[in-house]
């Protein structure tokens, strides 16, 4: 029996477009809460793409490991940080 892994596509196709796109429609001084609304609204493929692959990463985690994944809103909030960093 062979080991199960987890789907490796890209889960966000585009995504420095689509980030691009969220923080032109969002005001200068909006907040991570703003960014990840406007997101789940705008790319709700995206976004169910996002939970999909976390909570199978979660259910093939061995017990006491972590695994590679964060947790969906954690990950938005990676990437809000992420572009918030290249920004300044």
């Amino acid at each position: 029996m062979g080991k199960i892994h987890v789907s490796k596509s890209q889960l966000i196709k585009d995504k420095s477009d689509k980030v691009d796109k969220i923080f032109a429609g969002l005001k200068e001084d909006s907040s991570l809460e703003n960014f990840a609304e406007a997101f789940r609204q705008n790319y709700p493929e995206d976004w169910d793409r996002i939970v999909k692959r976390y909570n199978e990463h979660k259910k093939l985690r061995k017990k006491g490991k972590n695994y590679p994944m964060p947790e969906p809103e954690k990950y938005l909030e990676q990437i809000y940080n992420n572009y918030l960093d290249k920004k300044n």
